[in-house]
């Protein structure tokens, strides 16, 4: 039969939550039972599972816990604003709505493309209008017309 382990907290130093969770994490190891005592304190009554075999170490495993515990709740009450403000955020989510124009350019860099484009096609529509001719080397003219399909030589123009 193993022996109950009985360790005094003071509730000066450690909150009674963090001593609960401390006691909580070792529930595979071995049941707690907090009592209250007078002048602020608890007593945490840790009692081994059979077959646990961790009764040696168990009162500084729940030390241990019992730091940790507190550092938890120190860091948690830091960050509370913060965990606050995401989860108002997340709520309260309203997606942007769709832009018109997705280019991603500014005003003048628009106008400057349109007029680019505007220029190149007056210069395709200028060299359209002098005809084939314009064409030295045949660079609009298909395969078929470049070259005879029958025995694969070039055309002679």
């Amino acid at each position: 039969m193993s022996k109950n382990i009985a360790i005094r907290v003071s509730l000066k130093k450690y909150s009674l939550e963090s001593v609960r969770y401390a006691a909580h994490s070792l529930g595979g190891l071995a049941y707690a039972l907090i009592k209250p005592l007078p002048g602020g304190r608890v007593l945490v009554d840790l009692s081994p599972r059979p077959g646990s075999g961790a009764a040696a170490g168990l009162a500084e495993r729940f030390r241990r816990e019992l730091e940790d515990e507190k550092l938890r709740e120190r860091v948690s009450s830091a960050n509370r604003e913060l965990r606050e403000f995401l989860l108002l955020k997340a709520l309260n989510y309203r997606p942007k709505p769709p832009e018109k124009d997705d280019s991603g350019l500014t005003p003048q860099q628009e106008k400057e493309l349109n007029d680019l484009i505007a220029q190149i096609e007056g210069e395709i529509k200028a060299e359209t209008a002098k005809g084939a001719s314009a064409d030295p080397l045949g660079i609009t003219s298909t395969w078929e017309e470049k070259y005879d399909s029958k025995n694969g030589r070039k055309k002679n123009r």
